[in-house]
């Protein structure tokens, strides 16, 4: 697994045997609900999940004391999976060992000093050259966690370009969209603040979607 987010979501999950047990029986709604947005990743180790890279820059590893907290996080697991920090343009010389490679989009990558919503398709193009050269089958997904974007323009505008990115490749079957209907909690320590503050936690609503993105996201569900 691929993982481009700015935040690493490795941490110890505490439900991780529910969340496994929940999966195991084919109830992936319940593990989802358990799972929640934070700390996502442990509970899919040691299976399915037998590699995971964590992309949080372009070029280069991440902050050392970043890098620092994924390793550790990854040696509590108490796991064998194979684990690596590295820059997205590094990508291109890892070899996925497994049948399957799942790529992750955080689009909260997107918002930091160093990467805008300019860059998307530079990024997106380069996972979609390095995940084009798999062998095995290919999934991709697209995550937008509100409480960590600065307003809900900018939300849209991060959705609009990924959307459109998606169109101009034909590569892609008509996508699963849950961008409303999810009953999953936001589980973020972004989300956690805003609850210990009495603070009502951001979300996008199905009746603030702009014309354009209504549009291109229509024109995806087409294809």
């Amino acid at each position: 697994m691929v993982v481009v987010d700015a935040h690493t979501d490795t941490g110890y999950n505490e439900q991780h045997s529910q969340i496994q047990a929940y999966a195991a029986a084919g109830n992936f709604s319940g593990a989802g609900e358990l799972a929640g947005n934070h700390n996502w990743i442990h509970p899919l180790s040691p299976v399915p999940l037998g590699s995971l890279v964590w992309i949080s820059a372009m070029q280069g590893a991440a902050r050392s004391d970043k890098v620092e907290g994924f390793y550790k996080s990854i040696a509590a697991w108490n796991s064998d999976i194979r684990a690596v920090s590295l820059g997205l343009q590094e990508l291109r010389f890892w070899e996925p060992a497994e049948e399957m490679l799942f790529v992750s989009v955080d689009l909260d990558f997107f918002y930091s000093e160093d990467y805008g919503s300019e860059d998307i398709f530079a990024v997106l193009d380069a996972l979609f050259s390095f995940s084009s050269s798999h062998s095995g089958k290919v999934v991709w997904a697209f995550c937008l966690s509100r409480p960590w974007l600065p307003d809900d323009r900018y939300a849209w505008t991060l959705l609009e370009k990924s959307f459109y990115w998606l169109l101009s490749r034909p590569e892609f079957i008509v996508p699963e969209i849950k961008l409303f209907d999810s009953q999953r909690i936001d589980t973020s320590w972004n989300a956690r603040a805003h609850r210990a503050e009495g603070r009502e936690i951001p979300v996008l609503r199905e009746e603030d979607i702009p014309a354009n993105v209504l549009e291109l996201l229509q024109k995806l569900m087409d294809r």
